[in-house]
């Protein structure tokens, strides 16, 4: 298959263009030349239809995500092999970019992305500056590490909206201490406190690929939704895109817990007056839940080092990093002998100054 794959070139030099996410604009790497999306053929927002919940089972019910795809770049000719889910990559032969389009039409193109704030060189140095704030850390390792080069992936999320209605119970207490005598009272009462209401929740975010660690995708949060941008094809040149393989229905408990946190944070700050609060019930209804179907930046990378590989996931809008730091028991046993002679010379210090 060669007509659903498109590449952006150059309309001076006929070079494959790339999103550079310094200036907001595609950058010829050949000639230099700049432009904006709206200037390049079918690269720019577009008037078609997006995801729509309602659709997607009608347009998918019957796909097979399992296994490979095999695509023929009409550049060079070569075979581009590529998972089911993948929506934008690279020819490995002639090196240029490859958005497929029959993953980002209709109920499958997406109504949001975040583009990428930052290149490959800014989450290189994001990274050995934490490095060098790990005070455990070996100190060869940022220079003896063999890294795989950053690679920029949008991963497929999705953006839930719904309303909580209903009623959640609190078990409250209140205390008070007194002496009598020689006895030290304390008195403590318990009440059963019920709040209801109802609570709006907009873009709740659930990573919607299959192949992507939960754990990891949430500790990327948070994102800044207002920076949202109205999907365009042309944001993922130069990168990776995979399009969702979780549908909304699988994800809609992760989302449902997700609320009843908020609810709870948003109910018990209405319990006031008292000494402790502990949810002990609720009986929740949500209604009108809808999602959206949104792109989010995120690059990854991984450090082998002495045996073993260590993996790190970078948020593309912000630069946080998450991932595991090897740590040296050298520097953690200098360190800690380190403060047990300060601790130990401030009691002795102590015990002087109290005889």
């Amino acid at each position: 298959m060669e007509e659903n794959l498109v590449s952006f070139k150059c309309p001076s030099c006929d070079t494959s263009l790339l999103y550079d996410t310094g200036i907001g604009k595609f950058l010829c790497p050949a000639c230099g030349n700049q432009y904006e999306l709206s200037e390049i053929d079918n690269a720019g927002a577009s008037t078609e239809p997006s995801f729509d919940w309602g659709d997607l089972i009608a347009n998918t019910e019957e796909e097979d995500l399992t296994g490979t795809v095999t695509y023929t770049c009409k550049y060079c000719g070569a075979d581009i092999v590529t998972a089911a889910t993948t929506s934008a990559t690279h020819c490995p032969y002639c090196d240029n970019e490859i958005i497929i389009n029959e993953k980002l039409e209709g109920s499958l193109r997406p109504n949001y992305i975040i583009p990428f704030k930052f290149d490959k060189k800014a989450i290189g140095d994001m990274w050995r500056s934490l490095c060098k704030k790990k005070r455990l850390l070996p100190k060869n390792f940022i220079n003896e590490a063999v890294i795989d080069k950053a690679k920029g992936i949008y991963v497929p999320f999705w953006l839930f909206n719904c309303t909580a209605d209903g009623k959640m119970t609190f078990e409250t207490t209140t205390s008070r201490s007194w002496y009598s005598a020689n006895y030290h009272y304390t008195e403590t009462k318990y009440y059963y406190v019920t709040v209801d209401g109802e609570v709006g929740f907009k873009k709740i975010p659930v990573d919607a690929s299959i192949k992507m660690d939960n754990k990891t995708m949430d500790l990327l949060e948070p994102y800044d939704y207002t920076q949202l941008e109205e999907f365009a094809p042309g944001y993922l040149s130069g990168f990776l895109a995979d399009r969702f393989d979780d549908t909304p229905e699988t994800c809609v408990p992760r989302a449902n817990t997700r609320v009843v946190e908020g609810v709870v944070k948003v109910f018990s700050d209405e319990v006031k007056g008292y000494n402790s609060v502990r949810k002990v019930s609720d009986d929740l209804a949500l209604k009108d839940t809808d999602a959206k179907y949104a792109l989010l930046p995120v690059y990854t990378m991984k450090a082998d080092y002495r045996g073993k590989t260590y993996f790190y996931s970078i948020n593309g809008q912000t630069g946080k990093i998450v991932g595991e730091f090897p740590k040296s028991k050298l520097r953690w046993l200098s360190y800690f002998i380190k403060y047990a002679a300060i601790i130990a010379g401030a009691l002795l210090i102590l015990s002087f100054l109290l005889r």
